[in-house]
């Protein structure tokens, strides 16, 4: 994750609007705006389960391909996803080889004390980076999703492990590949806010690909 951006006044970020965002019951009711019925989308990947913001993105993400591997960039709707853009990580692949961040949710931005919006993702080097770079960038080579498990730190050290479930966006007129995804803390909590520290890596505990209809990349060293 980033290093840099925009830090908030711990006393600012957690706002009369926002706070409710960033409590379970509202982690656990959120909807995805679909236009019929809810595609059918697993509750657990690799034996995981997946949270609600995760399976709602994802039925979404069904319902705006269509009959494409995947949706494209002007597919992304944000009508269909106002309730789940709070929690959204909308991201672009730039000609160097960055990502950056086009939308980072105001729940992510709250929870987080940072907003991350025009940062790459690969901004702080460490060893991690090119297998981080290389394990999304199979996302679009075989269309399929990701769900990883990280443990996010706070400035004390204590790890909060996080649900980061990712899926592939078609290019749009500029012609950058894009994914999407959500973030949700991965174990119940009362409200979700830490004060993340960036200077830490972002602990991978498990990476695995899901079947979204094209298969999974044989990519054994990137996943846990």
């Amino acid at each position: 994750m980033a290093s840099e951006g925009q830090r908030e006044d711990p006393r600012e970020r957690q706002s009369v609007w926002v706070q409710p965002l960033l409590e379970w019951p509202a982690i656990e009711r959120v909807k995805a705006r679909l236009a019929g019925a809810a595609p059918e989308v697993p509750d657990e990947v690799g034996g995981m389960p997946l949270s609600n913001v995760g399976k709602q993105l994802l039925a979404w993400w069904h319902e705006a391909r269509g009959e494409k591997p995947m949706p494209d960039a002007a597919d992304v709707q944000p009508r269909a996803l106002v309730e789940l853009l709070p929690y959204i990580r909308y991201l672009s692949w730039e000609p160097n080889g960055a990502l950056v961040f086009r939308i980072y949710g105001s729940a992510l931005a709250a929870a987080t004390g940072m907003d991350l919006t025009g940062i790459d993702v690969f901004v702080q080097g460490h060893k991690e980076v090119e297998a981080d770079r290389q394990r999304l960038r199979l996302l679009h080579e075989q269309p399929c999703g990701i769900l990883m498990i990280r443990d996010v730190f706070d400035s004390s050290g204590r790890n909060y492990p996080c649900e980061f479930m990712t899926l592939p966006i078609g290019p749009g007129e500029d012609g950058k590949k894009r994914i999407i995804g959500t973030v949700a803390p991965a174990e119940r909590v009362e409200a979700w806010s830490t004060d993340v520290s960036f200077h830490e890596i972002f602990k991978l505990r498990r990476a695995v690909y899901f079947d979204t209809g094209a298969g999974v990349p044989h990519a054994p060293e990137l996943t846990v």
